[in-house]
């Protein structure tokens, strides 16, 4: 599909059609990129997406590793008090 760019105050804008919008399930903010020469845009990244599962592959693994499995420091020995 070809779209015209419209003058916008000093920068340029294109009309992106309600279906193309509805299929990317974008609302009202965008990501906009340059890769390779092509202009990208997409629906943001959601903040912590992916976090439940490096979780669960985490807990998983047997390098798991506790607080109570790390080493006395110099803090621990001089400066905590109980």
């Amino acid at each position: 599909m070809k779209a015209t760019l419209t003058k916008i105050g000093e920068s340029k804008g294109i009309i992106i059609p309600k279906h193309f919008l509805e299929e990317c399930q974008i609302d009202n903010v965008v990501t906009i990129k340059v890769e390779n020469d092509t202009l990208v845009i997409s629906k943001p990244a959601q903040p912590r997406s992916g976090w439940e599962e490096s979780f669960a592959n985490a807990s998983m693994q047997d390098q798991e590793m506790l607080i109570e499995d790390t080493l006395p420091n110099d803090f621990d020995n001089k400066e905590w008090s109980w």
